[in-house]
């Protein structure tokens, strides 16, 4: 028995980059509106709420577990980008198809591995829909990637040190328990909405790494209480992805 499932090339894709830009392995579960996998990095900083809708709804409800994402990605790219794709879910396997306009059929088979080979993120992503994010703002991509450059030069630290002033986001990156370390200071944004935090709020900058290959700008919310991060895409209606980061130690 086969299930075709209702998803293109290029949302497969769209997915799977940001995915394996965290994580080696993950679990992709199906379920009647889409496909979603939540994954974390392996210090457990940045955990990743990643999710495609379906055109259609399915009956069943599906667990693909893959064990090396990028070997995955390089069987897609092997695919042409015109033409008819088509994927289909088998006991053990998943089949990639392309058909061109001359009706040429490439396709490749990618093995799945057992539900106990891969340990799934125990992150309960509900939980957030329980939490009040008292602070939000919008990092354009031009901020996302000066921010990025900022890191090469202050490369001896891993903290990002956010905070407001007057109407403005700033952030800082430093490690203020350090001394006589390289560090700089810019400004993210003109404007927020919600309460302001002048003491700063500290998180790791690997976060960012991920952030900086997007194509479109991020929103961030805050919630001061339980000092939580959520940087997530926007302006793209097909894929939704939500970076969770929780704040360190000054």
């Amino acid at each position: 028995m086969s299930n075709k499932l209702p998803i293109s090339k290029e949302l497969l894709q769209k997915i799977l980059k940001p995915i394996n830009r965290l994580t080696e392995s993950c679990v992709l579960k199906i379920q009647k509106d889409g496909l979603y996998s939540i994954c974390s990095s392996p210090d457990n900083t940045v955990v990743l709420y990643a999710k495609i809708k379906f055109p259609i709804e399915l009956e069943e409800q599906i667990r693909l577990n893959l064990i090396n994402i990028k070997k995955l990605i390089c069987g897609l790219e092997c695919l042409e980008d015109n033409g008819e794709f088509s994927l289909e879910y088998s006991k053990n396997n998943i089949k990639c198809s392309n058909t061109n306009e001359e009706g040429e059929k490439t396709h490749f088979k990618y093995h799945l591995v057992d539900d106990s080979v891969i340990k799934e993120c125990p992150f309960n992503i509900s939980k957030l829909s329980t939490i009040d994010f008292d602070t939000e703002f919008n990092i354009e991509n031009s901020k996302i990637k000066q921010i990025m450059s900022g890191y090469t030069f202050a490369s001896d630290v891993e903290k990002i040190y956010f905070y407001t002033k007057d109407t403005a986001i700033y952030c800082e990156i430093n490690d203020r328990t350090m001394q006589n370390v390289d560090n700089i200071t810019i400004k993210v944004c003109d404007q927020y909405s919600g309460l302001s935090f002048d003491d700063g709020i500290v998180i790791n900058m690997e976060v960012f790494k991920n952030l900086v290959s997007y194509k479109n700008d991020v929103k961030v919310k805050i919630n001061n209480e339980y000092k939580v991060f959520v940087f997530q895409n926007i302006d793209d209606n097909d894929v939704e992805l939500k970076y969770i980061v929780s704040a360190l130690v000054k």
